[in-house]
């Protein structure tokens, strides 16, 4: 009698099989070629050593110098970097209190609310932008005109409210997901304590979303530091962003410098995603690096203006500045440390690493994004 459930016995798969998996491998190499290939060769020529963009002579890093030094660059980046924190910023408080209201509380209209929030995921940002575009000419602007008698047009501003408006629902989807998984259990065990509501959620609920906060954070940044489409259609006439300065660069032509902008622009939205997927992980030890990066990058970028102003008699306004950034990071930067050591000593040796290396790594881009904001 055969017996129909015999385990089959183990040996090198059949060859249909095995031809399948070659496939397979051939076909995601072919797709991972085809969309980096072109970012490796732009990265190639950006160290060029003439203006040539077809053929490569040698090695320089002489485009990367002349960024430094292009003041319209300096103040294109001072632009995307004031609109990226302001709406950052304003993305994830609301972001974050839409996702603990939809999971928290049942309402009439929930279910439509929540379908909404993904609109601005799903439609093209064309579409996004002209649909912004309409509301501030035909909306708010005649509204305030006719109400309060303010006379305003599309700028900085109107930039930064279209990025929080595109924004919000990436925070909203990063912390949802984060509350997927969240305890309840411990919000009662702490009310059990004694703790009243905003006591729990100050020392129970923020730290536990952090993680996911901190990612979609990132994300929103990211995507405002990188966004044309909607930035060209809210623009005005003087406003400019950093994607709005490469493209009138590309429209003459591109060159070695181009190349160079674009892959410091690359580089930060690639560090910008790794440092979200990191926060997202949910290992402290990571969003702690980053707070203490954040702090270590304030702190030099304090001191090295403050030397910079005295060494050149330079004594302004931006001392004030320079010595809030300084007291910014001393202040509860001796807890922070000891809280971010004790946690980073109880990890194991490949945490340690990606954990020194994600501070290091926050406290460059702070302490350039200082550099760049005052210069510019």
């Amino acid at each position: 009698m055969t017996q129909l459930n015999a385990p089959v016995p183990a040996g090198r798969p059949r060859l249909g099989v095995r031809l399948g998996n070659v496939a397979l491998g051939w076909n995601a190499s072919s797709i991972f070629a085809f969309l980096y290939l072109p970012v490796l060769i732009l990265i190639l020529y950006s160290f060029n050593n003439t203006r040539s963009v077809a053929i490569f002579t040698g090695f320089s890093t002489e485009w990367y110098a002349k960024l430094i030094t292009n003041r319209e660059l300096l103040d294109a980046a001072r632009n995307s970097l004031v609109v990226g924190v302001i709406a950052t910023v304003g993305s994830t408080v609301i972001g974050t209190m839409t996702a603990l209201a939809m999971d928290r509380f049942r309402f009439r209209g929930r279910l439509a609310l929540d379908a909404n929030l993904y609109l601005p995921i799903v439609i093209p940002e064309i579409v996004m932008g002209i649909s912004l575009l309409l509301f501030f000419n035909q909306a708010m602007f005649p509204l305030l005109r006719e109400a309060l008698d303010i006379n305003l047009s599309t700028g900085i501003w109107s930039i930064t409210v279209a990025h929080i408006a595109f924004d919000i629902p990436f925070v909203y989807v990063i912390v949802r997901a984060r509350l997927a998984d969240f305890d309840r259990s411990l919000e009662e065990a702490a009310q059990d304590l004694g703790a009243d509501g905003w006591r729990t959620f100050r020392r129970v609920t923020l730290p536990l979303l952090m993680p996911g906060i901190i990612g979609g954070a990132l994300m929103a940044f990211t995507l405002s530091l990188d966004d044309y489409l909607i930035t060209v259609f809210t623009k005005g006439v003087q406003s400019q962003t950093m994607p709005l300065y490469i493209y009138s660069l590309v429209r003459r032509g591109v060159t070695p410098e181009v190349n160079a902008l674009s892959t410091v622009l690359l580089v930060g939205s690639m560090g910008l995603v790794a440092l979200s997927l990191a926060a997202q992980s949910g290992v402290e030890v990571y969003t702690r690096s980053m707070g203490l990066g954040a702090r270590v990058g304030l702190l030099f970028a304090g001191l090295s203006h403050l030397v910079s102003a005295i060494a050149l008699a330079h004594i302004n306004g931006w001392l004030a500045l320079y010595l809030a950034f300084i007291g910014l990071s001393v202040w509860r930067g001796r807890s922070a440390f000891q809280g971010w050591f004790s946690e980073w000593r109880a990890t194991n040796f490949a945490a340690q690493a990606i954990g020194l290396f994600i501070g290091a790594v926050v406290a460059g881009a702070v302490l350039i994004s200082v550099r760049i904001f005052i210069i510019g």
